[in-house]
């Protein structure tokens, strides 16, 4: 079949032949006010039909005359408008994410690094005594004790240890 052959050129029962005081039982006259719909129904399930199977052996030719390689030219403007749009898209996701994961990886080592620069100064006269606990607020990383008079002398004590005088 074809599309032609759902074509309506006239209603098997039009309401506008009906005497004005119809004399048909009420079955009859509902059958007929129904009639129109139904053709209309009728023809455009058929052209949905034939429409489906069209589309499937367009789909056929097209895989058989092109197989798996389409050209940019063979799209429709919209086509490819849309499809550049999604690839754009997908590509400007992936720089997002990119520069998200650098920015803080930098936050990160310049926190680091600001860390490793860190030096406090600070001065202190002892009283004689043979040890005291100076609290300076903080856990330093590696303290560095000068002794000052007519010789110098350094010592540098970290968490882990501490080194000899020097």
């Amino acid at each position: 079949m074809s599309f032609s052959d759902h074509k309506i050129t006239q209603f098997t029962h039009k309401i506008t032949d009906l005497p004005d005081q119809p004399s048909l039982p009420a079955n009859e006259l509902k059958a007929r006010f129904d009639s129109s719909p139904e053709e209309l129904r009728q023809a455009v399930n058929g052209i949905c039909d034939e429409a489906s199977r069209l589309e499937a052996r367009v789909e056929g030719i097209v895989v058989d005359t092109f197989g798996d390689t389409i050209d940019r030219e063979m799209l429709s403007e919209e086509l490819a408008a849309e499809l550049d749009a999604k690839a754009e898209q997908t590509a400007l996701t992936g720089v997002d994410s990119r520069l998200q994961s650098a920015e803080a990886t930098l936050q990160a080592h310049t926190a680091q690094l600001a860390q490793k620069a860190e030096v406090y100064f600070g001065t202190y006269t002892g009283d004689g005594a043979a040890s005291r606990l100076i609290n300076i607020g903080f856990t330093p990383k590696a303290v560095m004790v000068m002794c000052g008079g007519y010789a110098t002398y350094s010592r540098v004590a970290r968490p882990t240890g501490t080194a000899a005088w020097r």
